[in-house]
């Protein structure tokens, strides 16, 4: 089964600012202060609430865990899915896009060419569960970046973000960059 800590320990490294780690920041996205990848319009009622202010970097993990266990990675039964390359790369997904896990597990599904409603069901778990998981999580990771892709020509103003966005998808996980700050 996959392992939540080690997955989002490499989430909470890609969500961070590598400088200043636990940096809290208006990204002027509309989302409200962020702080670890969690924004204070979309969690901020799900944390105490001076993790946006002065809450010590490591309780400002605490509460970021908890956040992406209950709020993605319970959602699609992460605990089901038997390799933790292919739960990374789902978890991240769904944090940094619009849509979050819906749009995500749609995006897999297409991929493992079963029915797209966005539920990570057991016929999905299933079929995730006996393929090679490293051909699915790189299938996958082309997917997310064809979804950016899609966006910028949609809206070229975004073309700005697609360096990001593509590093963020092909970040290999597991990484050594992933200091032990996360654990």
């Amino acid at each position: 089964m996959a392992l939540f800590e080690p997955v989002v320990q490499w989430v909470l490294y890609q969500e961070d600012d590598h400088r200043q780690p636990g940096k809290i920041v208006n990204l002027g996205d509309g989302a409200g202060m962020t702080r670890l990848g969690i924004t204070s319009n979309n969690f901020g009622a799900y944390v105490a609430p001076n993790f946006f202010t002065d809450m010590s970097f490591t309780a400002a993990v605490v509460q970021a865990k908890k956040v992406y266990r209950e709020h993605f990675w319970n959602l699609f039964h992460g605990d089901n899915i038997v390799a933790n390359d292919c739960a990374a790369v789902l978890l991240s997904s769904s944090v940094n896009i619009r849509g979050g896990v819906s749009h995500s597990v749609k995006m897999l599904q297409q991929v493992l060419g079963v029915e797209q409603d966005g539920i990570l069901g057991p016929k999905t778990v299933d079929e995730l569960n006996s393929k090679d998981n490293r051909i699915v999580a790189n299938m996958f990771r082309g997917a997310w970046e064809n979804f950016y892709h899609e966006l910028v020509a949609m809206n070229p103003a975004k073309a700005q973000f697609m360096d990001g966005w593509k590093a963020r998808v092909w970040f290999p996980f597991p990484s050594d960059k992933v200091p032990d700050i996360y654990e």
